[in-house]
């Protein structure tokens, strides 16, 4: 009789974990037929592979700092490439976290950022060839939380230093090679789900919800945004660049307030007087001695005085 009792109550645990599954599937997938509605105008979407790769965690260390890598495994020329990459979260209170803009000139291989994840979803990457063709990779993240969570940084610190702009570059940019640039805007992006503890109200939503970055006055990534990307927004991207020119980024937030900076990424510009008499002198020499003093100099010499 008692095993009879153990036996039932297995099978209805069982049966109601099915119910429950099938439920959140059934849920899942009425919630990606809205999205394709409402962001995607109901269009076809096809497999990813050959097109696009999206990495993201199985299960995130911090709901509210997610890293995404979306990488361009398409060979892009000037007759098909991606135009635009649709980042998509599911289950979050504003699924469509961005649409990344990319400039045909940029010749990107990947980029990066971070998200936030309010509960258990897919994550989608959609490709927007220039032929308005759609390719999608999924991952499914287990994370919960992400848009209420409080942020990192006292919120007085953090407004003290609103929209101030930090750039790295990964290694010394060379001419007509991948050239990889990260781009950080500080900002509390609060999604108006966070509490405050102390003042016992919900803090006002405040975030990014536009980004652009231009070289040498073009612009070579937009980005339309909203909180699902994390405090603080960043985006990593590369991009093979054919002159040494300025990196300009702005930024513009739910208040309408619009920061801005630029970085020169000519390493000439980053040099002191004495070095540039010496770029001036190197370059006045015939490739051959060129050659022999870069053969017999000390260290290796910077790449830009034989580029140009």
């Amino acid at each position: 009789m008692k095993n009879m009792k153990i036996w039932f109550s297995a099978v209805l645990i069982l049966t109601v974990t099915f119910q429950i599954n099938v439920s959140k599937a059934a849920e899942a997938e009425d919630r990606w037929s809205a999205i394709k509605s409402a962001f995607l105008n109901e269009k076809d979407v096809l497999e990813g592979e050959g097109v696009i790769q999206l990495d993201a965690p199985d299960r995130a260390y911090d709901s509210a700092l997610v890293p995404i890598t979306i990488t361009s495994t398409l060979p892009q020329d000037e007759e098909r490439y991606i135009s635009k990459v649709h980042l998509i979260v599911d289950m979050n209170p504003a699924p469509l976290a961005g649409t990344f803009t990319f400039a045909p000139e940029t010749k990107w291989t990947s980029f990066e950022t971070r998200i936030r994840v309010n509960e258990y979803t897919n994550v989608r990457a959609i490709a927007e060839l220039n032929s308005g063709d759609l390719h999608m990779d999924t991952a499914y993240v287990k994370a919960a939380g992400g848009c209420s969570a409080p942020a990192m940084s006292d919120m007085d610190a953090a407004l003290q230093r609103l929209g101030r702009m930090k750039m790295s570059l990964l290694g010394e940019p060379a001419l007509g090679h991948s050239t990889t640039v990260q781009v950080m805007v500080s900002h509390p992006n609060n999604s108006g789900m966070q509490f405050d503890q102390i003042s016992r109200h919900y803090i006002p939503a405040h975030f990014v919800h536009k980004m652009g970055i231009s070289y040498d006055g073009d612009e070579i990534v937009h980005i339309d945004t909203n909180f699902s990307l994390s405090e603080n927004p960043s985006i990593r991207f590369s991009f093979v660049p054919d002159k040494y020119a300025e990196l300009s980024a702005y930024a513009i937030d739910s208040k309408d307030n619009r920061f801005e900076h630029s970085w020169s990424l000519d390493p000439v510009a980053q040099w002191p007087k004495c070095q540039i008499r010496l770029l001036s002198f190197f370059r006045q020499r015939p490739l051959r001695i060129r050659n022999i003093l870069k053969s017999r100099a000390p260290e290796p010499l910077p790449a830009c005085l034989f580029s140009l």
